[in-house]
């Protein structure tokens, strides 16, 4: 291994060490598309692998939406695992169909199919940790894309080191890291891996960020754009764990009872609270009836507009109502 990969391998290594994300003899499933970013991050943990006794496995996830290259990923893959000794476990299924179904993008039933299979089959397979290869890029342009969305203090955490979901840990051990210093590490190193032609289209936000929008703000602002925006999560992370504390003594000072998919909340209590605090109490709410629920900006003027009267009422989003009377505060699935 050169020298600069050698440096890159223990910059990672002491990361590693200091978020004691991992455990020695611990089972890690590698999240893989076998493009750049997922292949670096699994040749890096392989050559850290045996000195901390890590068994690692692949975990691939075929969209079905290149055809023939979607095939050719997943041989990829499997071909890497195989060379490299470890287990492979491939998942597919129609992004397309499920997106109809749902009425989700593309890019959100994707995401929630691939993220259910890893999850299933870290379950099956006994791993306690999924490990997924998002760099500083991918969370500059999370933080970048959120903000045009008109994001609060939560959007802007950006994506989550660490995270539980199911029983099983979930790391993104690369966020330090940039794109270009993992493609100058598999161009030294001489490591194949495949490029995905779906990631030069325009048709999803998240690459017009990538290609027009964090370009022209480089160019133009501030070449070190990726930076700046990648600290934003690490400098709101206090200050929205204080804002969560608040919320969950809000929420157990004011809740009232839950009974199937009704919440009543105590409105008297629910009133005294700043705005933000009922926001997040009510978004709270939604989630705990719907988790693909949420509260916009808009629907949360409807429901503030409404917080003066003796009596209110307003639909939100996913069949879900908000009323006011004059003890309570209900919200509920009408299906």
């Amino acid at each position: 291994m050169s020298q600069q990969s050698q440096g890159l391998l223990l910059r990672l290594e002491e990361h590693l060490r200091e978020r004691r994300f991992f455990k020695a003899h611990q089972k890690i499933l590698v999240a893989c598309s076998g493009g750049p970013d997922s292949v670096a991050l699994f040749h890096l943990l392989r050559s850290l692998a045996a000195e901390h006794f890590w068994e690692l496995g692949l975990v691939h996830f075929n969209h079905q939406l290149r055809s023939g290259d979607a095939q050719k990923d997943e041989r990829f893959v499997k071909g890497l695992a195989r060379k490299c000794g470890v287990p492979f476990f491939r998942g597919t299924g129609s992004v397309k169909r499920q997106a109809k179904k749902t009425k989700a993008s593309i890019e959100e039933a994707a995401r929630q199919m691939r993220y259910d299979f890893f999850l299933r089959t870290a379950r099956k397979e006994k791993f306690k940790t999924v490990v997924l290869a998002h760099t500083r890029d991918d969370q500059a342009e999370t933080v970048l894309m959120r903000v045009l969305q008109g994001t609060g203090l939560r959007g802007l955490q950006g994506i989550r080191e660490k995270f539980t979901k199911g029983r099983v840990t979930w790391v993104r051990p690369l966020l330090t890291f940039t794109k270009k210093e993992l493609l100058a590490h598999l161009s030294r190193e001489r490591i194949p891996f495949r490029l995905d032609k779906s990631n030069d289209s325009s048709e999803f936000v998240r690459n017009r960020i990538r290609r027009e929008l964090i370009p022209g703000l480089q160019r133009d602002f501030n070449p070190r754009v990726i930076e700046a925006l990648s600290r934003i999560p690490a400098i709101v992370a206090g200050e929205s764990a204080l804002v969560a504390e608040l919320e969950e003594r809000g929420w157990k000072k004011t809740l009232k009872k839950v009974r199937g998919k009704k919440i009543e909340l105590r409105r008297p209590v629910f009133l005294k609270f700043p705005p933000a605090l009922q926001f997040r109490i009510v978004e709270k709410a939604l989630k705990k009836l719907d988790k693909q629920s949420g509260l916009s900006f808009e629907a949360w003027e409807r429901v503030r507009q409404g917080l003066g009267r003796s009596r209110y009422r307003c639909s939100l989003p996913k069949d879900i109502d908000f009323t006011l009377t004059s003890k309570n505060v209900t919200i509920y699935k009408k299906r």
